[in-house]
């Protein structure tokens, strides 16, 4: 088997797990949902949920998954010190849901989250603006919270 089928099963498998107990967790399946709002506490339990394999718990790139990936994982905590001390709200957004790439070539690695987080919003008694503002509300607490963790 290919290392990189190995790395994408193992991502989808885990993915799909943790997809499964955030469900289970908050108690929605098969319910209508609500938006929890933005808040760090939601965007620090998404990121240990869905960022913390590849990033790491502490966000410096180290996480267990990384060693697998064809590029070096970015450490999070040093993004606005990479950015002449500004913390590059709006590009981390656009990578997080998907509107922009990763790296210039290749196959995108990091998964689109937007889509991610639309699908697990899925359901019969909610409607489509209510599925959009928890997907907002997810993708800002994490923005959030990366922006919490940044070096000084």
């Amino acid at each position: 088997m290919r290392p990189g089928l190995l790395v994408t099963g193992l991502v989808s498998a885990g993915l799909v797990m943790a997809g499964a107990q955030a469900v289970a967790a908050s108690g929605t399946a098969g319910g209508s949902l609500v938006s929890e709002g933005i808040s760090l506490a939601l965007g620090e339990r998404d990121y240990r949920n869905y960022c913390a394999a590849c990033h790491g718990v502490e966000a410096k790139g180290d996480g267990t998954l990384g060693e697998f990936l064809t590029l070096a994982v970015p450490d999070l905590t040093m993004l606005a010190k990479l950015n002449t001390g500004q913390f590059p709200r709006e590009r981390v957004a656009a990578v997080i849901d998907g509107r922009a790439d990763v790296k210039v070539h290749g196959m995108r690695d990091m998964p689109v989250w937007g889509d991610w987080f639309n699908a697990e919003a899925i359901s019969q008694d909610t409607s489509r603006e209510t599925r959009e503002l928890i997907v907002r509300d997810r993708i800002e607490s994490l923005v959030f919270y990366i922006a919490s963790i940044q070096q000084k």
